[in-house]
């Protein structure tokens, strides 16, 4: 009985998406076939993509049409982002949404700049009320590269009256083909405690899926399944997201998502949408199939969460389909426990930096010394000696359920590895951790799962504020750095030092740091002396152009006037530049200009220039 409301939930809510006004114009060059290279849902990262990418041949410059009738309800210019983008309301409740512009049209371009010059500011975010009308297919502007684009396109979303972003291809927009079967990469089973196991193995074991052929493993316990795909529509090579997703298990149906609808408050929990253990080490982004406690993504539509737990005595058969848009198809089979065939080994992800690392609540320890069996773990007040769970290729490995208790060390034979665990952190309370050299304040509602963070504090030339075994949060924690050195609280802020140090912040107190954070990383306190650095690359009656650049805490305002009087400087964040706006295309520039760069440790560059 559940399994059938299950199946009619997901029949009204296709049909309820195909009911939807198909009376929308193909923003860029409609009539004729267009190509993007971005479709809603793909996984950018650390966030889901929310609309379409409409390429435009390279270039800037494409008009860009309203797709129906309404009135700009916001415009927002900005060096990041989105750039310069316009939101265009419906009479039918809708909205769409043009970004990444170059330039808005003539009305629009005009009050924008002008305001601009009265607020004497670049960033702007204006809700002109109903002042500007316009009918389908009238141009709203002109296609372009600014804000975080990668390059020249449109970026074009179709919005519901609830600012939940709906699929575009939906609208079945004749300007896309897409004939295409999409494509399963790779399929990965993951232990989901500590009794579980694949082909024998602990951890997450990865299948390459050749085209029509079937794999075979051994399975026993709870598994969690997640998928490499990806799709490419009619003449573009771009690789897109997939749509759809369906796991049967002996043809039930366990999983149907379909992406046809985001919101813009679960976007953050891509990280968790996507394996997370496989993405910190190797980038690759694969789909769970199943669902955590604490990410319940609204198209996620799982029968019991999409676990599946399997009798290691029973065979099973595993079918997994993947659909794009246009539902277009491909499925691979797994055949599990099938013990008279020959049992694929598969590929063990390399997940350990060193010897050890932690796969949600188990503690997975090798020692690559086969002579004994077992090792000593230390705990707080016990000692235990512990058994090998599995080995391969020379290393033992040694499993411990961290819900249990969580060790201080272990005794390998020629080494020994020293842990240093926080306190546990959970979703179902306000949490507050504190040492000598750190404080952590997470809200309720913050963590996908049971955190079992590692810290350590290192001094050599730098204090180093170092974090094991983090992963991303639903929204952002507080944490607060103790500091054992005296720093100039005017230069000196926190660093991301996990790579090339890159600016975090924060806010002094007390000789304490805090900041806000939604991924926890390595960290030091730095100090900035050094003034951000400016280029001239034009300078002259018609164009005024800079690049500007900090090397450590960035760039954080500028100001140019020509004879005391403001002048509109566009940033782009990406290319590093400012370039003068005139608000009388007509005036040449002359006299004295002055350029002050600001970074964000309140150092400061001057540029004077007689033009």
């Amino acid at each position: 009985m559940k399994m059938k409301k299950f199946l009619v939930l997901i029949f009204l809510s296709y049909l309820s998406f195909n009911l939807k006004s198909q009376d929308y114009l193909f923003p860029v060059n409609p009539g004729v076939q267009n190509y993007v290279s971005g479709n809603l849902g793909e996984l950018r990262g650390d966030r889901f993509h929310m609309g379409l990418d409409i390429k435009t041949n390279g270039k800037i410059g494409a008009p860009v049409y309203a797709t129906s009738n309404g009135y700009i309800e916001r415009i927002r210019v900005s060096g990041t982002g989105y750039g310069k983008v316009v939101y265009l309301r419906h009479q039918d409740g809708k909205k769409s949404v043009y970004a990444h512009l170059n330039k808005f049209n003539n009305t629009l371009e005009n009050y924008v700049l002008n305001y601009q010059y009265r607020n004497k500011k670049f960033i702007v975010n204006l809700y002109p009320g109903k002042k500007f009308y316009y009918k389908k297919g009238e141009v709203l502007g002109f296609s372009g590269n600014s804000g975080s684009s990668g390059g020249p396109h449109l970026h074009f979303e179709i919005r519901d009256s609830l600012d939940n972003a709906l699929n575009p291809l939906g609208f079945e927009f004749k300007e896309i083909i897409d004939k295409k079967k999409p494509t399963i990469d790779y399929v990965s089973f993951k232990t989901l405690n500590i009794n579980s196991r694949v082909n024998n193995k602990f951890g997450i074991v990865k299948f390459p899926i050749k085209y029509d052929r079937s794999i075979n493993i051994k399975l026993e316990g709870e598994i969690g399944i997640s998928t490499l795909a990806f799709d490419r529509l009619d003449g573009s090579l771009n690789k897109v997201g997939i749509n759809k997703f369906e796991l049967y298990i002996n043809d039930s149906l366990i999983i149907s998502n379909n992406i046809n609808l985001l919101k813009y408050s679960e976007t953050n929990n891509v990280s968790w949408f996507i394996e997370p253990n496989i993405y910190k080490k190797q980038r690759k982004q694969y789909v769970k199939l199943y669902q955590d406690d604490g990410n319940n993504l609204s198209f996620h539509h799982p029968h019991r969460r999409g676990i599946i737990s399997i009798d290691p005595k029973k065979e099973y058969d595993i079918r997994l389909n993947v659909y794009d848009s246009f539902n277009n198809k491909s499925s691979t089979i797994i055949e599990v426990n099938k013990f008279g065939k020959q049992v694929n080994k598969g590929i063990i992800d390399e997940l350990f930096n060193e010897n050890y690392c932690i796969i949600d609540n188990t503690l997975i320890i090798r020692n690559n010394n086969t002579i004994r069996n077992n090792i000593d773990i230390i705990y707080k007040n016990s000692i235990d000696n512990l058994n090998y769970s599995f080995n391969e290729d020379n290393y033992n490995y040694y499993l411990i359920d961290l819900r249990k208790n969580k060790p201080v060390k272990a005794l390998l034979d020629e080494e020994q590895i020293s842990f240093n665990f926080l306190d546990f952190i959970s979703d179902k309370k306000f949490e507050k951790l504190e040492i000598d050299n750190l404080k952590i304040n997470i809200n309720k509602n913050r963590v996908f799962d049971t955190l079992y963070l590692e810290f350590d504090k290192k001094t050599d030339t730098i204090e180093k504020f170092i974090f094991k075994n983090s992963l991303p949060f639903k929204n952002s924690i507080e944490i607060t750095l103790k500091p054992d050195k005296k720093y100039d609280i005017e230069k000196s802020f926190v660093y991301n030092i996990k790579n090339k140090p890159s600016f975090v912040g924060g806010k002094w107190e007390n000789n304490q740091i805090s900041f806000n954070t939604r991924k926890i990383s390595n960290y030091s306190i730095l100090e900035d002396n050094k003034p951000p650095e400016i280029k001239v690359i034009n300078a002259n009656s018609r164009v005024i152009k800079f690049k500007i650049e900090d090397k450590l805490s960035g760039i954080n305002s500028y100001n140019g006037t020509i004879n005391g009087n403001w002048i509109l400087l566009e940033y782009d964040n990406k290319n590093k530049t400012i370039i003068s706006k005139k608000l009388d295309p007509n005036k040449p520039f002359r006299g004295k200009f002055v350029l002050e760069v600001f970074d964000n440790a309140k150092n400061k560059k001057s540029l004077i220039l007689n033009l």
